[in-house]
């Protein structure tokens, strides 16, 4: 049996999706990661947009980038050695991206 996974691209329009519904620190790490080093915010909207529709609300993605008070934060998010970040690194540059 095969098994399809999304695309880097497609799981990035997800989580920003997910957000929206539940806001988990590892999603934002996720989608910090993979806007620092592969897919512009642009780009994730417009999958998004492809993928959710009108359910989508690329405001409020935006909105969230920069919104922290309700992280879930349970989850422990693992890091490759050498390639932990800390908290307020990747919240500043989220804030950025989100004004791209």
């Amino acid at each position: 049996k095969v098994i399809n996974l999304p695309d880097l691209l497609t799981l990035a329009a997800m989580k920003a999706y997910a957000l929206g519904r539940r806001a988990k620190w590892k999603d934002y790490v996720d989608l910090y990661v993979i806007m620092r080093d592969y897919y512009d915010i642009h780009k994730i909207i417009k999958r998004a947009r492809r993928i959710f529709g009108l359910e989508f609300n690329e405001k409020l993605f935006r909105a969230q980038l920069s919104y922290f008070k309700d992280i879930d934060y349970t989850e422990k998010v693992d890091y490759l050695k050498g390639f932990e970040v800390g908290d307020e690194i990747i919240k500043k540059k989220l804030a950025d991206f989100s004004l791209g």
